[in-house]
């Protein structure tokens, strides 16, 4: 009969590095698991994988369960659990006033004030 563990061992940010990149090779991903950072969680038996890019939050979802249960073996801590969080920054979107939107068409090109001439009925 095996025997249970009384205590989990916590783990160290160099045993989960060595879990990580081992889970990586072993299941191909590499590429994949090199676009975030993981580190240990204040609770025990989780860890953090901090998501450098949009792919690697979409696509690390499919893979999940099979990187988890290579790295529970490996660890012998059958609870070990992961919590993706995303580091990406969406792109703040800017609203002009039609003004606003107009001196930025002019800075970039000059010439709209001869078609704006030609053109005078169109609201630019």
């Amino acid at each position: 009969m095996p025997k249970l563990q009384s205590e989990v061992k916590p783990l160290t940010q160099e045993d989960l590095v060595q879990y990580w990149t081992e889970a990586a090779e072993a299941l191909d991903l590499t590429e994949l698991m090199h676009a975030a950072v993981v580190r240990p969680s204040e609770q025990t038996g989780m860890f953090e994988a901090e998501a450098q890019t949009v792919y690697f939050a979409d696509e690390f979802k499919s893979h999940k369960l099979d990187v988890l249960e290579f790295m529970r073996k490996k660890s012998g801590m059958p609870m070990l659990d992961c919590k993706v969080i995303p580091l990406y920054v969406s792109k703040e979107e800017v609203i002009y006033s039609p003004d606003a939107k107009y001196e930025a068409m002019l800075a970039a090109n000059p010439k709209l004030i001869e078609l704006r001439k030609l053109f005078p009925l169109i609201d630019y």
